[in-house]
């Protein structure tokens, strides 16, 4: 079995060595982050609205 610190050094150097590879994986995360953001705030805003439309 492969100790941990080297299994970190072998992706650290597939990512060096595939530029394309880690833009693309930056990309996603940075695209789900969002997602994430943006639903949150779709939701909360959401029970807000209802939540103010029970008290009139």
């Amino acid at each position: 079995m492969a100790a941990p610190a080297n299994i970190v050094g072998e992706a650290l150097d597939f990512l060096v060595s595939n530029p394309l590879f880690t833009v693309v994986l930056a990309g996603m995360l940075g695209f789900v982050f969002f997602m994430y953001l943006l639903v949150r705030r779709t939701v909360l805003g959401l029970r807000e609205g209802f939540e103010s439309g029970k008290d009139r």
